[in-house]
């Protein structure tokens, strides 16, 4: 039986090595730094990650083998340099996590992307962002665009925890709210969304994290009025679920 599966593993292995070369580009860690306790902001390059088309709010995907992959939102790229950030939750769970936690600079990683994933539709227009500590690397690369027309409010697990990055990023005057048991913050998330909506009456909506959060904000947007066309919601991920971006 070990005789039949090995061979099928190394031809599963060997096709994925072939498609990689293909469609990924390769990197280095060139920089890693600690913010708090719960966060990296982690700078890859090379050559490779040279004019790049990106815009703000695509994705990139890293690869860790054996067809796992995690998807992160750059903070900012430099084309000219061959140079993007992420942050990373160290305290998510999953390889993407764990590959935060351990990784050192010099080693290598290889990378899907930039893709399309959130675009402002009117990008002269306010922009409220709702997320979570997953959302934040979109947050600082939507308010480096959109300075001053960006309105953020996240639900976070530990709010002295997010923190620290909200400073490092420059999003201090972002809402947090604690989440609570049995989802008991939501109706604090509801208020709070009704303050950012009478401050920008006119704003696109991005509603970004955890799936079950953004389909309980997704149906208070439809009963305040909210036209569908000012609204995008791009679910991050979803307890016991893999594979979301």
């Amino acid at each position: 039986m070990n005789d039949t599966i090995a061979p099928e593993r190394k031809r599963a292995g060997l096709f994925e090595s072939a498609l990689l070369k293909v469609f990924t580009r390769t990197a280095q860690v060139v920089d890693i730094e600690d913010v708090g306790t719960a966060f990296r902001i982690v700078t890859l390059g090379g050559s490779a990650l040279r004019n790049a088309a990106w815009t703000p709010g695509d994705k990139i995907q890293l690869q860790f083998g054996g067809w796992v992959q995690r998807t992160y939102t750059p903070i900012d790229w430099d084309p000219a340099a061959g140079r993007t950030r992420i942050l990373v939750y160290l305290h998510a769970g999953g390889p993407g996590a764990e590959w935060g936690r351990t990784v050192k600079t010099g080693d290598g990683c290889v990378v899907f992307g930039p893709r399309k994933s959130v675009r402002i539709a009117r990008p002269q227009a306010p922009v409220i962002l709702f997320g979570d500590e997953t959302s934040l690397g979109l947050a600082a690369a939507l308010s480096q665009r959109l300075p001053s027309a960006v309105q953020m409010l996240f639900e976070v697990t530990a709010p002295a925890d997010t923190q620290p990055v909200l400073a490092r990023l420059k999003l201090a005057d972002a809402r947090v709210c604690a989440r609570q048991a049995e989802h008991g913050h939501l109706p604090a998330l509801e208020r709070e969304l009704s303050v950012l909506l009478r401050l920008r009456p006119t704003a696109d909506i991005v509603l970004t994290g955890q799936a079950g959060t953004i389909q309980h904000i997704g149906r208070a947007l439809r009963q305040a009025g909210i036209d569908a066309g000012r609204r995008q919601s791009k679910a991050y991920w979803a307890p016991g679920k893999t594979g979301m971006d």
